[in-house]
């Protein structure tokens, strides 16, 4: 009877229970989904790159704002009523969250932008992805100061309060940015596969990898629609709480679907073949020749693929295995061509 007397039910003046459970049930699902990917990167390539330690600082800051709005539901925040004290814990709580949240969504964009350059061949294509990459850093700095300074000083966590600046029209500013990096890298996705000499069936499947994160950008137009209800003339502690699950979601898709494309169907796609082959093509090596050379899959002893920027080998220096892939009646590949023992000038795998 004492544990059912301290019980906390989810009402519809008392919201904090379910803030506290959607929190931790969705850093649950973005942690299971990070683990994930850098399992599977680590047994592929056996070392760790930019791309990982981005995404790394992503879910440790998504975790920090998870903790955050934890503790801002511990002291009230989705309930009607709340003390003084605990609205002061709540409002620091929440500040803190909003300068994680900017942080975490763009590590979570730098992530992708370096697995974009780290796959691209074409040099119109880097200028785009470092570009891209160059306006996510920049947006993210800009609104970072802003929202830390939203509030003025000392008291800058005082962000339900009446003495900060036009809330509503800075996160629909931020809002939009954020959405349009994101369709961005949906778009990007296209792009890298636009021109391949690959059947139509996989280039969807590559494209499909990202473009999960329209998923993102519902999650995004959902939280500022909430947020545009909230004013601190009208119990911003507890009408907060939507908004607040509807963040937690976005941060969760944000680095889940960051994480598909590092799935081992595609990532070895990717990384030993695709791209390479269609670099080989456009530096003088005709489809024919690609053929009759034959291709195989990466061997276990091939770790160090090469990147982009590199001189291939002559033709009669190039070394393939002698498992042949044919192509089909229309003149595509029907499997994913890979060089083996990494034959780039300056590369030595071995």
């Amino acid at each position: 009877m004492a544990l059912f007397s301290r019980a906390t039910y989810i009402t519809t003046d008392n919201e904090a229970t379910g803030v506290s459970i959607a929190t931790w049930f969705l850093a649950t699902t973005f942690i299971i989904m990070f683990l994930s990917r850098q399992s599977v990167r680590y047994v592929m390539l056996r070392r760790v790159q930019l791309d990982d330690y981005l995404m790394t600082g992503a879910m440790i800051l998504s975790l920090g704002l998870s903790l955050a709005y934890s503790i801002a539901a511990s002291h009230g925040m989705g309930n009607k009523v709340v003390s003084v004290a605990d609205a002061h814990t709540i409002q620091k709580a929440y500040y803190a969250a909003d300068l994680l949240y900017i942080m975490a969504l763009c590590c979570v964009k730098l992530s992708l932008v370096i697995f974009f350059n780290n796959i691209a061949v074409d040099e119109k294509q880097k200028r785009v992805i470092l570009g891209l990459g160059a306006f996510a850093i920049m947006s993210a700095i800009s609104t970072l100061f802003a929202a830390a300074l939203q509030c003025g000083g000392p008291r800058s966590w005082e962000v339900m309060t009446l003495h900060c600046f036009n809330q509503s029209a800075f996160w629909t500013a931020f809002g939009v940015l954020d959405m349009f990096t994101d369709c961005s890298i949906i778009v990007l996705s296209i792009m890298l596969v636009w021109d391949l000499r690959i059947p139509i069936s996989r280039k969807a499947v590559v494209v499909g990898c990202f473009a999960p994160r329209v998923l993102v950008i519902a999650a995004a137009a959902c939280r500022l629609a909430y947020l545009a209800t909230i004013s601190p003339h009208k119990n911003p502690a507890f009408n907060v709480w939507v908004s607040v699950i509807c963040t937690e979601v976005q941060i969760c898709l944000s680095i889940s679907t960051a994480c598909i494309p590092c799935i081992k169907p595609f990532f070895e796609g990717v990384e030993s073949g695709v791209w390479q082959s269609d670099h080989l093509r456009r530096r003088g090596f005709s489809i024919n020749d690609l053929y009759s050379k034959g291709y195989a899959k990466r061997s276990e002893a091939w770790t160090d693929s090469q990147r982009t920027g590199s001189v291939p080998k002559t033709e009669a220096e190039v070394q393939v295995t002698v498992q042949h892939v044919t192509p089909s009646e229309d003149g595509e590949l029907s499997a994913l061509p890979a060089f083996e023992g990494g034959k780039w000038e300056g590369i030595d795998a071995h």
